[in-house]
């Protein structure tokens, strides 16, 4: 027993590692198994004097890293690509070409909040995106889903260093958005937001039939002040 106790001394402790929990924010269920398995195999080589199991304990460590490290790679590439708002995204969208589709949507999401429409948006999957406001400044998203079902994605309370928009997505102001826009950019409308700016309070995007989006800026008036292509 003295001799057994003797050896243990003698012999480093393997460290399996220390600086992996430091490094990685999020252990995998995977990873935490293989580190508590290690700690096992570790003992039982250090009493029999091995160095060949802590060796390959040790290479797993660092297999898994790697795995890991390209893993989360990988998400953040996909997560970056996911986000992008370019045209390629965009494309993939199903705009409106009249405003009865937009006012169809606009009523079946206001019956799922108060306050003003100020803001519509295509979302995958043939969804679309309402946003109300009331005229406290309260904001809520509702998603309304292809075939017409609609739920609250998202409130938010008043924010005092924004003003509240002036107007509504009624009847006349979307047909007017829409003649609007659509005679100065053929297309799709996939996107209408109603903002504080005076002098363009209106804004209008469009898909076109190549997948480039415009945004177009409309006065009070329904005049078009501005229109800026995404090419890229």
């Amino acid at each position: 027993m003295t001799e057994m106790t003797d050896h243990t001394d003698s012999t480093p402790t393997p460290n399996p590692t220390p600086t992996a929990a430091e490094t990685t924010p999020k252990r995998s269920r995977r990873r935490t198994l293989l580190i508590s398995g290690g700690a096992v195999l570790a003992g039982v080589a250090l009493l029999g004097g091995g160095v060949a199991v802590g060796a390959a304990i040790a290479d797993e460590f660092d297999d898994d890293g790697d795995d890991g490290a390209t893993s989360s790679e990988t998400t953040r590439s996909d997560d970056s690509d996911a986000s992008d708002g370019g045209a390629s995204g965009a494309a993939s969208l199903t705009g409106a070409a009249s405003a009865s589709e937009l006012l169809e949507i606009i009523e079946a999401a206001s019956a799922e909040a108060e306050g003003e429409p100020v803001g519509i948006e295509a979302e995958s999957a043939g969804a679309w995106d309402v946003q109300f406001v009331t005229a406290a400044g309260d904001e809520t998203d509702v998603r309304v889903d292809s075939d017409g079902g609609a739920a609250v994605v998202g409130t938010e309370g008043p924010d005092q260093n924004e003003q509240v928009p002036e107007g509504s997505l009624d009847t006349a102001t979307v047909d007017a958005l829409l003649e609007a826009a659509l005679g100065h950019t053929d297309g799709t409308v996939i996107g209408i937001e109603i903002d504080d700016d005076t002098a363009s309070p209106y804004d209008v995007t469009v898909l076109t039939a190549d997948g480039k989006t415009v945004d177009i800026a409309l006065d009070a008036d329904f005049a078009v002040v501005t229109a800026d292509a995404d090419n890229d």
